[in-house]
């Protein structure tokens, strides 16, 4: 049973709704306090997870399935797609999967509608289903509800400001426009050029999509005068390469970055 934080009752404003699961908590959170007509709403999904415990990223990787999220919304209320910060990298003897341990925040936008009506209060409810897993994995699900007042002048920041400036830090961001990404796929193996304009050091290509590369296979490193080159295992699941490699590309201890280009075929 989700339960509902009451709110305009506490000195700091709250947005919580929080179920206790097993090997860990699940909490849908609301960076706003109160809602605003036409004014999107940032909130997200919280994961606190027992130690040794993980979920799991867009794509898990060789086993296991992302977070999933149904809405039930008011009328004129809608929800963006969850997003993915940067992720781990989990090896399980001879599996390596993509997630998260400990704690995790999946934001989401929820954007109401121009104008409201005569409430004074609205209801979101999400449905929300995953695996959390460590050497077995358990399936989890939660139906949470949060209460948000309708808020006529400026809304009110909850005092969870602190979650959503870490999870928008570690969410990947975009190619800058001066870096040039190039890719090329031949019979074994995926190799990716980044020209970042200066000497990288560390790389690993985490896949935003399933059966394009080996998760497991060690990742060659080249560093060149000006960016890095990575040559991937092709996964022995790709039947045809696709025309595009997707995926995030993260340099040093978390600097994600979003990749989206054409792919050369060599023979």
């Amino acid at each position: 049973m989700a339960c509902i934080a009451a709110l305009g009752m506490i000195a700091v404003p709250m947005a919580i709704a929080a179920d206790s699961q097993p090997h860990g908590t699940i909490e849908l959170v609301a960076e706003e306090s109160s809602l605003q007509a036409a004014k999107p709403l940032h909130a997200g999904l919280h994961f606190k997870l027992e130690k040794g415990w993980h979920i799991y990223w867009t794509n898990p990787g060789d086993s296991g399935e992302p977070p999933r999220v149904n809405w039930s919304l008011p009328p004129g209320f809608s929800a963006g797609p969850l997003e993915w910060p940067v992720p781990q990298r989990i090896e399980d003897h001879s599996l390596v999967d993509y997630g998260y341990a400990d704690e995790v925040l999946l934001p989401v936008e929820i954007r109401p509608p121009a104008r409201f009506g005569a409430e004074t209060k609205v209801q979101l409810s999400a449905q929300v289903h995953w695996l959390v897993c460590r050497e077995t994995c358990v399936p989890g699900h939660a139906d949470l509800d949060l209460m948000l007042p309708i808020g006529r002048g400026a809304a009110t920041l909850s005092n969870l400001q602190h979650l959503f400036a870490q999870a928008r830090a570690d969410l990947p961001r975009r190619v800058p426009a001066s870096w040039k990404v190039m890719a090329t796929v031949d019979q074994h193996q995926w190799t990716l050029n980044l020209e970042t304009g200066s000497r990288e050091a560390d790389v690993v290509f985490l896949p935003l999509q399933a059966n394009q590369i080996e998760n497991s296979a060690a990742q060659k490193a080249t560093v060149t005068s000006n960016g890095i080159r990575i040559e991937i295992q092709k996964s022995d699941q790709m039947l045809k390469p696709p025309a595009r490699l997707t995926g995030v590309v993260v340099l040093g201890s978390k600097r994600g970055y979003l990749i989206d280009t054409p792919v050369t075929v060599s023979k």
